[in-house]
């Protein structure tokens, strides 16, 4: 029998998928079903594409293969397969570079008209403007405005959880930041943090705490900050491989099959923008009423007092109460996952170098030498440092600097007779 392992994130397309099913409901005789609602389900179609950032047509060819193959649908046919149609990186490398050099300006059609008549390249139109797009070498077209409508809550607790950071002064005319997450259906705050900035690390640590409170959501609505999304492809400096590596935030969440979607405008997150104009009302007026000037001292009076008060005051009924929050696989530790991970080279000594810190890799019982393999190093929340080879973590031991320290310079202090005199003053090594 085969055995077919599952991803996080196929695990979290098939749970939306099977909530988009229609099932019956009643009570069965000679083959009738007898009940008011025969026929139900939980989250529409348009739901599921925003769920799991598809269009409303794949949902629908996605839904009638889970329908017929039940979890199998969820496994794409081509798996392990390698497309016929795929362009090689030299040739994608090629028709950048063409374009960057010799065809700049020239629209899709004409420059994929001159690829194929002076260069002997053969490709779709569509396929020439994607690549141009995603490189930054072309920008999509203005298209007229559209009648915009507010979207409707989502049906269960968890399936979207909006993120954002409100920089304000929160305390005692000091500048602070809080991060701050909200559950799209019922509106429930299930973590805040006050933070002095708003890091990559800092935004990890909400994220895994929330994790750790409510479990895995599907999917997580924040703004286009550099932690969230890569923005580097948006400047001159264009990558003609192509080969941006996700933030250290986005390959987290796919580590655990969150969806990670990006609004484009503040408007579109408008809970938690409309959260943190109530918590400027409410929690400023609070915090300038019990005196609280430290961030320890926000934090405790936030998740002791605050937010179980506020969340039962503002907190509403999903439309079904099945929970979407999944529970953490055993297999899975958040620590390492929600660390900053770097590759590093190891050297013929069996050391690395790491953010100006030098690290002896130690013997094993499996392996006696690790000179010139790839490491993974794991710099976790706590600050500590952990080196993983495949799926073993080594033992190792960090070694103290020895550079010589570079000598001081004194000089004597000039007086304005010394300056107008043009005397020479003398330089001391100490």
């Amino acid at each position: 029998m085969e055995v077919i392992t599952l991803s996080q994130k196929e695990i979290t397309r098939y749970q939306v998928m099977k909530d988009t099913l229609y099932s019956v409901r009643g009570i069965c005789i000679f083959r009738q079903v007898i009940a008011s609602n025969t026929m139900y389900r939980k989250i529409s179609n348009n739901e599921a594409a925003t769920l799991l950032g598809l269009s409303k047509r794949q949902i629908i060819r996605l839904k009638n293969r889970v329908r017929k193959d039940n979890l199998m649908g969820i496994v794409h046919g081509n798996r392990g397969r390698t497309p016929k149609i795929a362009i090689a990186k030299e040739t994608k490398e090629v028709i950048l570079n063409l374009y960057l050099n010799t065809y700049n300006g020239f629209n899709v059609s004409h420059f994929g008209e001159f690829l194929k008549e002076a260069h002997g390249i053969n490709i779709s139109r569509e396929t020439i403007r994607k690549l141009l797009l995603a490189t930054g070498l072309r920008c999509k077209t203005k298209s007229h405005p559209r009648h915009r409508s507010r979207r409707t809550r989502m049906p269960k607790s968890g399936l979207l959880i909006q993120m954002d950071s409100s920089e304000h002064q929160w305390l005692c005319e000091r500048s602070t930041w809080l991060i701050a997450t909200i559950d799209d259906a019922t509106g429930e705050v299930p973590y805040a943090l006050f933070v002095d900035t708003d890091s990559t690390e800092n935004n990890m640590r909400v994220i895994k705490k929330l994790i750790e409170t409510k479990g895995i959501p599907v999917a997580l609505y924040t703004d286009g900050a550099s932690h969230f999304k890569t923005q580097r492809h948006y400047s001159y400096r264009v990558n003609l491989k192509y080969d941006y590596a996700p933030t250290q935030i986005q390959r987290a969440l796919n580590e655990l099959g969150v969806k990670l979607i990006i609004a484009g405008s503040p408007q579109a997150k408008g809970r938690i923008e409309r959260l943190f104009e109530t918590f400027q009302d409410r929690l400023l007026k609070e915090l300038k009423l019990h005196k609280i000037s430290s961030i320890e001292e926000a934090n405790r009076y936030l998740h002791n007092v605050f937010l179980p008060k506020f969340n039962k005051r503002f907190t509403k009924d999903a439309k079904d109460p099945e929970l979407a929050w999944r529970v953490v696989p055993g297999e899975i530790n958040l620590d390492s996952v929600f660390s900053i991970k770097e590759q590093r080279t190891v050297m013929a000594d069996n050391t690395i170098s790491y953010r100006n810190r030098i690290f002896q890799i130690l013997a094993d019982k499996h392996r006696i030498s690790f000179a010139k393999v790839k490491v993974e190093v794991e710099k976790r929340l706590d600050g500590s440092i952990h080196i993983k080879y495949k799926d073993q973590y080594l033992k190792f031991k960090e070694l103290s600097s020895d550079r010589p320290r570079p000598n001081k310079i004194k000089t004597d202090t000039l007086s304005l007779e010394n300056l107008l005199t043009g005397d020479i003053f003398t330089l001391h090594r100490g």
